[in-house]
């Protein structure tokens, strides 16, 4: 059966996990060094107030207390954290927007729970996982990977597993790279199941093996800002091509905190149109990245 409900929100994640307005010229270089997993953020916090008239920026590691006002040189310069150093590079010593901010995730050696052959990262802040740069995930045993929930954090191997541990560099999407571009009601989701049949020459009733599952889905949204045009151009010319949906089925509180699916998604079509003096809408459409997770009600 089709899942229904009314509203439902899109985020966009950038391919350096940047959210703002200003100039988008960071470049995230490798982690190393590395312990542990970590997630870094860097935000401008001023500009040309540096040693020379350069703009700055701050950064901090794991949502931890923030290191300020470092001079951009336009070079490589190292983050040096605690669970390791991360290399950033800004393309301009000037011209930045104030709190225009970046965010990656990086996981190293994260440790999964196993259950038979699939492993779920056991950290569940750190399961979101960005489909574009998928993790890897190895089993002591040497079970290999079949498909991810990237929305979980699970891996699905073609084998029991023993230990499972995960790595990737910037294959961790954290909350501080996620922005909110637009919102949906009226969503429909709708999942199915490929069936090849196996019946036997002798058999009174067909018998069928399920294979690949899939989910897809449409919605009547109405856009919040000129980012959610900008977050449909990145996937019509391929910069950005999925999208982080969070769909409520039922919010009683409305807080936010009630039954929904989250998502990746691609959209795969969109229709405009309004009435004088009503809200522009926006029939649309997409297809799912991997399977949803449903989060109940808090």
């Amino acid at each position: 059966m089709p899942n229904h409900g009314k509203q439902g929100n899109v985020f966009r994640h950038n391919h350096n996990g940047f959210a703002g307005a200003g100039l988008d010229d960071l470049t995230w270089g490798v982690f190393s060094s590395a312990s542990d997993s970590a997630y870094f953020e860097v935000a401008i916090d001023s500009e040309e107030g540096g040693t020379g008239s350069v703009d700055t920026f701050k950064w901090r590691e794991n949502g931890g207390a923030w290191t300020e006002n470092v001079d951009i040189t336009g070079s490589a310069q190292t983050l040096s954290g605690v669970n390791g150093d991360q290399i950033v590079t800004f393309a301009a010593t000037t011209g930045h927007t104030l709190n225009d901010q970046w965010a990656r995730g990086n996981l190293y050696d994260e440790a999964c729970t196993v259950t038979d052959d699939q492993a779920q990262i056991t950290d569940a802040t750190r399961r979101m996982l960005d489909p574009e740069n998928p993790p890897t995930f190895t089993d002591s045993g040497g079970a290999n990977v079949l498909s991810i929930d990237y929305a979980r954090g699970i891996a699905y191997f073609d084998a029991a597993c023993g230990t499972v541990t995960v790595t990737g560099e910037g294959s961790h999407v954290p909350a501080a790279a996620l922005e909110k571009c637009g919102y949906m009601y009226d969503w429909k989701l709708d999942g199915s199941v490929d069936l090849a049949e196996i019946s036997a020459f002798q058999d009174d009733w067909k018998t069928h093996k399920p294979g690949l599952a899939e989910f897809s889905g449409g919605a009547e949204g109405y856009f919040a800002s000129s980012k959610w045009f900008a977050a449909i151009e990145n996937a019509i010319d391929g910069t950005r091509v999925h999208f982080l949906l969070q769909l409520f089925s039922y919010d009683p509180d409305n807080d936010q905190t009630g039954d929904h699916f989250i998502c990746w998604a691609t959209f795969t079509s969109f229709n405009t149109s309004a009435n004088k003096d009503a809200i522009v809408g926006e029939s649309i459409n997409f297809q799912g990245q991997g399977a949803p997770a449903f989060v109940p009600n808090a």
